[in-house]
């Protein structure tokens, strides 16, 4: 069977459905039956619908299907050369075990249990075929971007990019009705339900777009998604508070052992008189009166609707108070999609006067998976939260639902189901939400409100690989996540070796910026000055950054090339250029501003380099050179150049154009800056740099 997408043949094959006993039956016999194309497969019967490059599915059979994989198909697309994939294969990540055991031990002094990983580990590593069950056990809440060609792209992909020469696909993978779908090797797609059934209701799982441009063709793929699913785009939901203020988290500057009133409160006391205008706060992992239900981190329970006494003597309200006491604006709680990792004890859901689901994992609860219970369930949580004064949830876990409720639910009904309620209890209870652990289709298919999500493993404090492949996985997820939420590139340490690097990708992530320092006094003030203006708001870029053209099917860690990400700040571009050669070899590469994901006015840019300080005049065809050691970064800034004039900005930010505005009238620029420094701009073929006052308005 043929569809045609944005005039391009698909080829729909293999088409099969898998029931409980384990037998496979082929689809044939395909005819129209109401707008759908309906297959016999043995017993069953399987209904294709597509429109507008969605495609669903519903199946109903006189016998159970399989309670995991039901089945699946395949996708022939002619001439693809490359293919950039996201998946979600936790064998990607294999690196990162030791790595988390030996740096963040070192982050809080202390002694390391597992031997030093390498500092240039191979990557991608080699992928392999994996059993449900190990992938689950994978804790599968993460992609790592690949470049493959069809025939290689890793299971449990869930976006591919593909290049066909001088037009582009892209095919997303959902997850709504009662299916969750992924792709693999040669473009097949599996059907994943995670219950016994006979019936499968009409499930959108997939969206196809092409076109010449390769942003555009993500962008279309997504929004063909929001008409058939609950989730929104970025661009129409409302941008959560927290985003616009430079903050502080706990996690890698105490852990859990080490949280703590007393240590959270002189950590932000020491930043702030260090003159580090810090206004967010988040108190991570290891606040819960909790108990284990075994010897695993993620069987930790929540035993009592309140904070550790030990270590929140007065209760968490009196940190949030003392916080804000202090200036910090917006104070965050975090804890899991379930409560904590291992759900909740009976007595909190005594307390809370709501009904739970038994755990099938920890003797324990978790949140009920009807939509009705579900939205009491967070509503009277949230209200809790609420009530010790906060202001937004970092969730973590979300990823559990896929397997918290299966043999009982489909794990998309009860991921629509929950994401609903998580939502709409949070703005019933005036919360915004910061989503951690949610890079699975059964979640992001159904942000409809959520507007901000990790979108990369975690930080690992000082390990060199890190600040390499970190930056990478995080900028080339931002290519598909980016247009569901603004992406969260995760926290960082000033005073790590490669903060610089780490400190650029952030204000260039369009999301949240967040260090989680332990030694105030060990914070490099300089460096947090260039991100934050005096009034504590976050510098960073209009929109979140994306890989330029020239890099979209290009390995930048094996590769000898340079990372570049592109966005905008006011009237200008801005690139960010780094080496994350995994060899550490020196590298020499190009700019232009053809590369970027927009289209760029034929006209003359003043270009200037915030790190080097080298500057010149160049067309929008014209190529830059640029040379980078290991893990060095740069920043080059476009300005228009009109009437000879170019205003770049004030030279003490990472991004200059940030702090200023600038209006035109006639032949004159008038400029206004919300901070002091040194405004450079060009004219006559100079750079010309003059101090300005905050509130005050330069003429040019």
């Amino acid at each position: 069977m043929s569809i045609h997408v944005d005039g391009v043949e698909v080829l729909l094959k293999d088409i099969h459905l898998v029931f409980a006993d384990g037998t496979t039956s082929v689809c044939s016999s395909s005819a129209e039956e109401g707008g759908r194309l309906s297959f016999s497969c043995g017993p069953a019967k399987m209904l294709f619908t597509f429109s507008n490059g969605v495609i669903a599915i519903e199946i109903s059979s006189p016998v159970p299907l399989s309670g995991l994989f039901v089945g699946g198909f395949s996708l022939d697309v002619k001439g693809v050369e490359r293919v950039l994939s996201l998946s979600l294969h936790p064998s990607f990540a294999s690196m990162y075990s030791a790595a988390f055991g030996y740096y963040n031990a070192l982050a809080v002094e202390r002694k390391p249990s597992v031997e030093k990983p390498s500092d240039a580990p191979e990557y991608p590593p080699k992928i392999s075929g994996v059993s449900h069950f190990d992938f689950v056990k994978g804790f599968p809440c993460w992609t790592y971007p690949a470049i493959t060609t069809p025939n290689s792209i890793p299971p449990y992909t869930i976006f591919t990019l593909l290049n066909l020469g001088n037009m582009f696909g892209a095919i997303a993978t959902w997850s709504s009705g009662d299916l969750t779908a992924y792709v693999g090797e040669g473009l097949r797609i599996r059907l994943f339900a995670g219950s016994q059934r006979t019936s499968i209701s009409k499930s959108a799982v997939v969206t196809i777009a092409f076109d010449r441009d390769p942003y555009k063709a993500v962008e279309k793929a997504v929004e063909r998604a929001s008409t058939a699913l609950p989730v929104k785009l970025r661009r129409y939901k409302k941008e959560p508070a927290y985003l616009k203020y430079f903050g502080w988290c706990s996690w890698n500057a105490l852990l859990t052992d080490d949280l703590s009133h007393e240590n959270v409160v002189k950590i932000v006391r020491g930043l702030l008189e260090r003159g580090v205008p810090v206004k967010l706060a988040i108190v991570d992992d290891g606040w819960q009166k909790e108990v284990s239900k075994g010897g695993q981190w993620f069987l930790r329970v929540l035993a009592e609707l309140r904070a550790n006494e030990k270590k929140f003597p007065q209760g968490l309200g009196k940190t949030v108070e003392e916080l804000k006491r202090m200036g910090i604006k917006l104070v965050g709680l975090w804890h899991t999609i379930n409560v904590h990792w291992g759900g909740f004890e009976k007595p909190v859901a005594e307390e809370l006067g709501v009904e739970s689901y038994r755990n099938p994992v920890a003797d324990s609860l978790v949140p009920p998976p009807q939509l009705d219970k579900a939205i009491e369930f967070y509503t009277a949580f949230h209200r809790w939260v609420k009530s010790q004064g906060f202001d937004f949830v970092k969730v973590d876990n979300q990823w559990i639902i896929h397997a918290l409720y299966q043999g009982h639910y489909t794990a998309a009904k009860a991921a629509r189901n929950i994401q609903a309620a998580l939502q709409l209890a949070t703005q019933v209870n005036g919360l915004d939400i910061l989503n951690c652990m949610s890079m699975a289709p059964e979640d992001y298919s159904n942000y409809f409100a959520s507007n901000a999500m990790r979108i990369s493993i975690d930080y690992i404090p000082f390990w060199k690989a890190d600040a390499k492949l970190h930056t990478i996985f995080s900028v080339y997820n931002s290519l598909f996540f980016s247009h569901l939420a603004y992406p969260d590139y995760d926290m960082w340490i000033s005073y790590d070796p490669y903060a610089k690097i780490h400190a650029v990708a952030r204000v260039f992530s369009g999301g949240p910026i967040y260090i989680t320092d332990r030694h105030p006094e060990k914070s490099d003030v300089s460096l947090l000055r260039m991100i934050t203006l005096p009034d504590g708001e976050a510098v960073r870029v209009d929109e979140p950054g994306l890989p330029t053209r020239d890099m979209l099917f290009k390995d930048p860690y094996n590769e000898k090339v340079l990372l570049k990400i592109a966005s905008r700040s006011k009237h200008t571009y801005a690139i960010a250029i780094m080496n994350v050669n995994r060899e550490g070899a020196e590298i020499e590469d190009e700019l232009s501003l053809e590369h970027l994901p927009y289209e760029v006015k034929e006209q003359s840019y003043a270009y200037y380099m915030v790190f080097s300080g080298k500057w010149g005049i160049a067309t929008a065809r014209d190529r830059i050179k640029v040379a980078l050691k290991e893990l060095e970064t740069e920043v080059a800034i476009f300005a228009p150049l009109r009437n000879g004039k170019a205003v770049i900005g004030l030279k003490e930010f990472i991004l200059p154009p940030y702090p200023i505005d600038v209006a035109e009238s006639s032949d004159k620029l008038f400029i206004k800056s919300r901070a002091d420094g040194t405004l450079i701009y060009i004219e006559n073929n100079s750079l010309q740099q003059t101090r300005i006052q905050s509130g005050g308005i330069l003429i040019l």
